[in-house]
């Protein structure tokens, strides 16, 4: 081998070390994180900024600590008001002993800001708090505004009802969902920004960074299923429609609201009828269905009646209380996939359950004018002949399918008395004009 070639050789292994060596240092750099580049953000390391923005509170298990909370806070101010009911057979002593016990109970929930600018002690709670008795919280609006990470105020309304009393509050509650602690400004104490504070304000406020804990300001954390929302969805429905009615006409889907009833007082008159044994009543099925826009609930109770929840936030959502009234959604699908025979049932199905609710209204603005004109001078000669020659529940069973006339259908139906003890039944015959979508008019046999 020539020298010229030796050298060759050599500088060959040279570079061959050095690149091994520059490899060797660079997998230990990266074996240790020692890599010189910058890295990559880490969003989910970063601190969640303050939400100054007064929101809907979006997530439905921190809404129920939330309402567990301020449960538990007039469930104490219930005792303490009332210490001889629960403490049945306690001598004066002992009830007074019992009612401290209780007061420092409520005064461990309060905001300490809100102890500190009042001088409240556990001796003036009740000056504070005030007195009440078998409270039910019936909670209309949850806004909330994150302050940090971890600590959430939130702006709490609704009514508080005694018997059939109802009066208002607003009631702000801090969570700290680190330590799991709350803290209360009860109602009347609430700063006036707060109380009148509505969704969307840009709340400019100081939260203390956290909430100690003691032996009563520890939340419960919970989670519900859907099955349990439903029924506490429904149960909330049945509060307002035996005491405050003027909140669910409040809640109704606008253009239902307009088509049903148009006024509160046509609504009030509604329930009134309707619903005479809602305190007996019990949510017996739920049918949950995800739109692009809102989470729908299908909830029946067992006495057949349909409730449609369109649900935007935890207990918040616009309202349905029948499925005749107008077309929800999987009643256009439904109807748009089916032949003329089953759109003249679907249309059937409507009339029947508008006489089964009394809306004879519906019913008539659905019949052919020209029967309409022939038959009965005016509505109130049509509703006292509905309510004469038709059942107060009534139960049905297409018998005949008739053949077509161009684009009109018949249907012979069988309708039975559907109160008990009866085999009272009737025969009616539908004339149905199918029209534009789902519109549709229709006649019958009048003997």
């Amino acid at each position: 081998m020539s020298k010229t070639q030796k050298m060759l050789l050599l500088i060959m292994i040279i570079i061959v070390m050095i690149i091994i060596i520059i490899l060797g240092i660079f997998i230990i750099g990266r074996r240790n994180g020692a890599i010189y580049s910058e890295p990559e953000p880490d969003e989910t390391s970063q601190e969640i900024p303050p939400e100054e923005i007064l929101s809907v509170e979006a997530v439905r298990n921190r809404y129920y600590v939330v309402e567990g909370v301020i449960n538990k806070y007039y469930t104490y101010l219930d005792i303490i008001s009332n210490i001889e009911k629960y403490y049945e057979g306690y001598s004066a002593e002992e009830l007074k002993t019992a009612r401290d016990e209780n007061k420092q109970i409520v005064y461990n929930m309060l905001d300490r800001e809100v102890i500190n600018a009042n001088n409240i002690t556990v001796s003036n709670l009740e000056e504070i708090t005030g007195k009440v008795t078998s409270p039910s919280i019936d909670i209309t609006s949850m806004y909330v505004t994150q302050r940090s990470a971890n600590m959430h105020l939130y702006i709490v309304k609704g009514t508080i009802r005694e018997e059939s009393n109802l009066e208002p509050f607003t009631i702000v509650v801090k969570i700290d969902y680190a330590n799991e602690t709350f803290s209360i400004i009860p109602n009347g104490y609430v700063e006036e920004k707060l109380a009148n504070a509505k969704l969307g304000d840009n709340l400019d406020i100081e939260v203390s960074e956290n909430i100690e804990v003691n032996r009563n300001n520890k939340y419960v954390f919970k989670t519900v299923a859907d099955e349990a929302y439903a029924v506490d969805m429904f149960n909330k429905l049945k509060e307002e429609l035996m005491y405050n009615k003027e909140a669910i006409y409040n809640d109704l889907d606008e253009e239902y609201s307009k088509a049903k009833f148009g006024t509160l007082e046509k609504f009030e008159s509604y329930v009134e009828n309707k619903y005479k044994n809602i305190a007996n009543v019990a949510a017996a099925g739920m049918q949950k269905t995800n739109r692009e826009e809102y989470t729908q609930y299908t909830i029946t109770d067992t006495e057949g009646n349909y409730y449609i929840f369109y649900e935007t936030a935890p207990m918040e959502y616009t309202l349905i209380l029948d499925t005749y009234t107008i077309d929800i959604p999987e009643f256009i699908t439904r109807y748009d996939e089916s032949n003329a025979q089953e759109r003249v049932i679907l249309n059937i199905n409507k009339i029947m359950l508008a006489i089964n609710d009394g809306d004879y209204n519906y019913v008539y603005s659905k019949l052919a004018d020209s029967f309409k004109t022939t038959n009965f001078a005016n509505y109130e000669a049509f509703e006292n002949y509905m309510k004469t020659n038709f059942f107060e529940k009534n139960s049905f069973e297409y018998m005949e399918f008739g053949d077509e006339a161009g684009t009109y259908y018949t249907y012979r139906v069988s309708i039975r008395d559907a109160s008990e003890n009866s085999d009272n039944t009737i025969n009616k015959t539908f004339i149905m004009l199918l029209g534009e979508g789902t519109d549709f008019e229709f006649s019958f046999n009048l003997n």
